[in-house]
C-alpha cells in the first residue's frame, strides 16, 4: 500500500522562521524564493495523469532545487548543520527515485515499438495479427517499477523525513538554511509521489500539507488535492474503465482498438482512424522523450547541486 500521510500536527514548528525573527536581507531572500514557487505552481493545474503534466512537474522540482542552491549560496554557511545533512541524504534518494523513473521510461520505450508494430499491421491490412499484438500488450501492462526499484519505498521515505525539524539555538542564517531546505522536502515529496504513483497506475500517493507560513502553501495543498483526486479518478476502485495506464499510453490503445474492430467494415474509415492512431503515437512517442529529459535534466541538476552544497560547506568550516 502506498499512502503516507503528514498530518497536521506532525509538521515540525516553524515558529524560528517567522518573518520578524530574521533580518531584512535574509527576508528578501526568502520572499523572492518563496514568490518563484507560487508562480511555478501555478502553472501546473489543473494537473492531468499525462506524460506531458508529469514532464512540466519534474521540471517544477528542479528549478525549485536549483533555487534552494542559489539562495543558500549566497548564505555565510559556517557548517553542515541538520538541515544540509537532511537534504543531501533526501538527494540521494531523489536520484534512485530518478533511475528507476529512467527506467519504466526505458521500459515504456520498448513497450512503444510492440504498439508501433500494431500499428503497422493495421496498416497492411493484417487485422488479426494486429489484435493479437495488441492483446499481447496489455498482457504485460503491469508497471516495471516493482520490488528491484523500490521507488514506492524511498518516496515514504523521504515523507516520513517531513514530520521532525532540526531543533535547538541557531543563527539567523540557519534559520533560512532550515526554512529552505525544508520547502524544497515538501516539494520534492509531492512531486516524486505523483511521479512515482502516476507511472504505477497507483491510485494513492503520499499526502503533505505545507505549513500556512509558506506564502504558496495554499497553492501547494490544493495542487497536492486535485493530483490525488485525478489518481483516484483514473486508477481507483471507482474508476469507469479498469486497466487504465498514463492519458497518452491509453489513448493509443484504445484508438488501436477501434481501428481493429473497424478495419473489415470500412476502408476509408478505416484510413482516418489510422491517420488519428499516427497522432496518438505522436504524442505518446513526444511525452515520453520530454519526459526523460527533464528527469534526466533534474538527475544532473541534483547531483551538481549535492556535490556543490559539500564543497560549499567544507571550503566554509
Amino acid at each position: 500500500m502506498f499512502l503516507t500521510e503528514i498530518k497536521k500536527h506532525a509538521v515540525p514548528s516553524f515558529t524560528p522562521f517567522k518573518k520578524h525573527s530574521v533580518p531584512n536581507k535574509f527576508d528578501l531572500l526568502t520572499n523572492a524564493f518563496d514568490d518563484a514557487q507560487l508562480r511555478r505552481l501555478k502553472t501546473l493545474s489543473p494537473p492531468s495523469i499525462s506524460l506531458s503534466w508529469l514532464s512540466k512537474a519534474v521540471d517544477f522540482l528542479a528549478v525549485a532545487h536549483s533555487e534552494a542552491r542559489s539562495l543558500i549560496s549566497n548564505l555565510e554557511v559556517t557548517a553542515l548543520d541538520d538541515s544540509l545533512a537532511s537534504y543531501l541524504d533526501d538527494s540521494v534518494k531523489l536520484l534512485d527515485i530518478c533511475n528507476s523513473v529512467s527506467a519504466e521510461i526505458e521500459r515504456l520505450r520498448q513497450r512503444r515499438i510492440v504498439l508501433a508494430f500494431a500499428v503497422h499491421l493495421l496498416g497492411d491490412g493484417k487485422v488479426r495479427r494486429a489484435r493479437e499484438t495488441l492483446t499481447e500488450w496489455e498482457g504485460r501492462r503491469a508497471s516495471g517499477f516493482g520490488k528491484a526499484n523500490n521507488a514506492e519505498v524511498l518516496v515514504r521515505d523521504l515523507a516520513l523525513g517531513l514530520r521532525s525539524a532540526p531543533r535547538g539555538k541557531i543563527s539567523s542564517v540557519g534559520r533560512v538554511v532550515r526554512r529552505t531546505v525544508y520547502a524544497v522536502r515538501l516539494v520534492t515529496v509531492f512531486v516524486a509521489g505523483a511521479v512515482v504513483s502516476a507511472m504505477n497506475g497507483s491510485a494513492e500517493t503520499v499526502t503533505v500539507r505545507a505549513p500556512a507560513e509558506f506564502s504558496w502553501a495554499e497553492s501547494l495543498n490544493e495542487l497536492e488535492s486535485a493530483v490525488s483526486g485525478e489518481l483516484k479518478r483514473r486508477f481507483g476502485k471507482e474508476a469507469k474503465r479498469k486497466g487504465l495506464l498514463l492519458e497518452e499510453v491509453d489513448d493509443v490503445i484504445t484508438r488501436v482498438g477501434e481501428a481493429c474492430e473497424i478495419a473489415k467494415e470500412d476502408t476509408e474509415r478505416r484510413n482516418d482512424v489510422l491517420k488519428e492512431v499516427e497522432r496518438a503515437m505522436g504524442s505518446f512517442s513526444d511525452g515520453l522523450e520530454g519526459l526523460s529529459k527533464r528527469v534526466n535534466e533534474m538527475f544532473y541538476g541534483v547531483l551538481s547541486n549535492r556535490n556543490y552544497m559539500l564543497d560549499h560547506v567544507r571550503v566554509r568550516a
